[in-house]
């Protein structure tokens, strides 16, 4: 049960962050850290440089914990 409410708060801010960057840094998000992708599979699916996918996902990430202080113990 509690894994589920941390799976549904995650959702519900990801919906948050969608609209605060470029869609191709929430997919790169997307793709790495919940689909498993590695940095080169989601470089040359969103046609970008791998060091650009990781600063993506290190931007997202960032803001989520932002946003989720205190929402998840």
């Amino acid at each position: 049960q509690a894994s589920q409410h941390v799976t549904i708060v995650l959702a519900c801010l990801l919906d948050l962050v969608d609209e605060e960057f470029e869609p191709a840094t929430v997919r790169a998000f997307r793709r790495l850290a919940l689909d498993g992708a590695s940095g080169a599979e989601a470089a040359e699916e969103l046609q970008m440089s791998v060091a650009a996918v990781y600063v993506a996902k290190s931007r997202v990430l960032a803001r989520i914990r932002q946003l989720a202080e205190g929402l998840i113990d």
